[in-house]
């Protein structure tokens, strides 16, 4: 071969090692997270499949692994100890958790209102939320709504320690309840259309804690502390994907479910449903002009005051300390029901 045939070569040669070098640096790229969700499958896990599905954390250079959740105590803890960098929770959660050491920070909110909520037969004698007081309550042990309890029960004036828990599964409410196996279940207003499933509708009675002085922040995306201050990118990325998927799935509800079908074995018809209670928490004014996810500051320290008041927390920290809007999409997706 020639002086020039050589060269050739040896450009070519070069060229695909660089071409090489390039695809090989754009895997090392792709980051992984672990997400850690806050209860088992329901409706409004929907958006974080979508964007899955959708490539669209792909997009962000995210390799993301949805776990299966246990309870908002259980997602602080997971995420505090470095099973999950993000994660879904309750938000009193991890604002007691952070006053008690924990490490976290909420970085976005999924409902704008609260749904926790009381389940109960209406043939029990219940008749106002203080007639909870002396009764059995079914719920997990990690369960936001028992972590929550003291701060309501003091809202609605019983005395927490008057109710007797028992301790169940997160899969076994619907079950609890119908089968009689506790007087009241506490579980999200969003779980309606399962409850429905198994007691009669018109023999099924409820109180929405928001409708009775509970006004605090609900589910809430968090993310532990060295994870924003190492790798602020990650979350902004995580953040761009998820909210795309909630846009998404708000605007196609009916296409979200047949995509977390193809995850898990659900029943879409119920999912859907489901879901459909879900989107009744996104139609707030906050949400039509801010967009999803926003942090409204005057809300988020209502929601600290509450855990310092009623569940007797010792905040040793500002509000400021406890939330950033920093990483939420911009522009923000806005829901215009």
């Amino acid at each position: 071969m020639n002086t020039r045939g050589n060269k050739a070569a040896l450009v070519v040669v070069v060229f695909l090692l660089f071409a090489l070098t390039a695809w090989a640096g754009g895997e090392s790229e792709v980051q992984k997270v672990n997400f850690q969700l806050n209860w088992k499958i329901t409706g409004d896990h929907a958006p974080y499949y979508v964007a899955q599905e959708k490539g669209w954390f792909a997009e962000e250079g995210l390799e993301v692994n949805i776990i299966i959740g246990q309870g908002s105590g259980y997602t602080v803890q997971a995420v505090d100890m470095g099973k999950a960098e993000l994660g879904i929770s309750d938000a009193p959660v991890p604002i007691k958790g952070r006053a008690q050491g924990a490490n976290v920070k909420i970085v976005g909110i999924v409902f704008d209102k609260h749904p926790n909520c009381m389940f109960f037969w209406k043939d029990s004698g219940i008749t106002e939320p203080r007639d909870i007081a002396g009764r059995t309550v079914a719920v997990p042990a990690a369960d936001g709504h028992k972590v929550m309890w003291p701060a309501f029960a003091r809202l609605i004036g019983v005395d927490p320690d008057s109710v007797d828990f028992v301790n169940i599964e997160p899969s076994a409410k619907v079950a609890a309840l119908a089968s009689k196996s506790a007087d009241a279940v506490f579980e999200l207003y969003t779980g309606k259309p399962f409850m429905e499933k198994a007691i009669p509708p018109e023999k099924l009675g409820y109180f929405i804690w928001a409708d009775y002085g509970f006004n605090a922040y609900a589910h809430s995306i968090i993310a532990r502390d060295d994870v924003i201050e190492e790798n602020p990118e990650l979350v902004r990325s995580f953040l761009k994907a998820a909210y795309r998927g909630w846009d998404y799935t708000l605007k196609n509800p009916k296409e979200a479910i047949a995509i977390l079908a193809k995850y898990h074995p659900i029943n879409q018809d119920d999912y859907l449903a489901n879901l459909m209670v879900v989107m009744d928490f996104f139609k707030t004014d906050r949400y039509k002009n801010f967009g999803i996810g926003y942090i409204d500051p005057d809300r988020m320290e209502t929601t600290i005051d509450l855990v310092r008041r009623y569940q007797g927390v010792d905040i040793p920290f500002e509000p400021e300390e406890m939330y950033t809007s920093e990483f939420l999409p911009d522009p923000m997706y806005k829901y215009n029901w």
